[in-house]
């Protein structure tokens, strides 16, 4: 009788290891779900247009997640693992709620930015402009044409910048008003040069 005993004590807790160890190895479904929610909030939030840098660390966040929860899925049964994918989820998903709650911030910021940017570089071509037609001849007829034909594309990149930002599109604008102060500086640098030197 002792010894079916011992048996029954053996099987019982034989039973609440196999528990304990299914625990383990079962896979995040739920905190692959709440991570992959979490990050469509944030592109939602346009964290992936005004936090890029930000937005591109929570990609590779996840993508290290997933590849651990696969890593794990390949082993045996038994022998998987999922605290370390768990964690790294958790992170994931915590990371994305914050980035959630900071894009709208730095999204004023930079269309504060590109605002203040656009009126000065509106500024500035008109000013290029008048600089271009007083240029000395002795830069030469190409040199001058191609200035005008860079202060052309750049008061044209000027003109999208503005009605991307009148439509709300911040992050577009910013693209064009860079091309636009590009273009600009290219035009200021040749009007600063002596003669024709660097200028071709």
């Amino acid at each position: 009788m002792r010894y079916f005993y011992s048996l029954l004590s053996v099987a019982a807790a034989g039973a609440c290891m196999v528990v304990f160890l299914s625990g383990c190895v079962k896979a995040p479904d739920q905190e692959l779900a709440a991570a992959k929610t979490a990050i469509k909030a944030a592109q939602e939030a346009e964290a992936d247009k005004y936090m890029v840098n930000n937005f591109q660390n929570l990609q590779k966040a996840m993508a290290a997640a997933e590849a651990e929860v696969e890593l794990q899925k390949k082993k045996f049964a038994l022998s998987r693992n999922f605290t370390k994918a768990k964690q790294l989820l958790k992170n994931v998903t915590d990371l994305a709620r914050q980035i959630t709650a900071d894009a709208p911030g730095a999204k004023e910021e930079i269309k504060k930015q590109v605002e203040d940017g656009l009126a000065s570089a509106q500024k500035m071509a008109k000013e290029t402009r008048v600089d271009i037609k007083k240029a000395p001849k002795s830069k030469g007829k190409k040199v001058l044409a191609q200035m005008a034909a860079d202060l052309g594309e750049a008061d044209s990149a000027l003109v999208q910048a503005a009605a991307d930002f009148s439509a709300g599109n911040i992050a577009d604008a910013g693209k064009k008003l860079a091309d636009a102060q590009r273009l600009l500086k290219k035009i200021f640098d040749k009007l600063s040069s002596s003669g024709t030197e660097g200028l071709m």
